[in-house]
């Protein structure tokens, strides 16, 4: 699998977290305002709050570790590691 099929798999998964944890807060909502549903509907609204809870966070963190990549590779300034950051300290000040 390529890295732009992974990236464009984990925007779909994140996309879709946040869709469900609007929708299972919308039927929270609907459960609080009337009583026709019962409990059903409130372990409807909490697994979709929380699938969408378990879809949409995993991939921010991802994404941003490929941000942090990215930045690391175009940028010779940024380093990542404080060993590094040391090494280009010492430059800076030598100069």
């Amino acid at each position: 699998m390529t890295e732009a099929t992974q990236i464009r798999l984990l925007k779909t998964a994140m996309i879709l977290g946040v869709v469900l944890l609007i929708c299972g807060h919308i039927v929270l909502a609907v459960t609080f305002a009337s009583d026709d549903i019962g409990h059903r509907g409130f372990i409807l609204g909490a697994a979709m709050s929380a699938i969408g809870v378990v879809l949409s966070l995993p991939t921010k963190i991802y994404l941003t570790i490929l941000l942090m990549d990215y930045t690391e590779r175009t940028d010779k300034r940024f380093t990542r590691s404080a060993d590094g950051q040391a090494r280009a300290g010492e430059t800076e000040f030598k100069e």
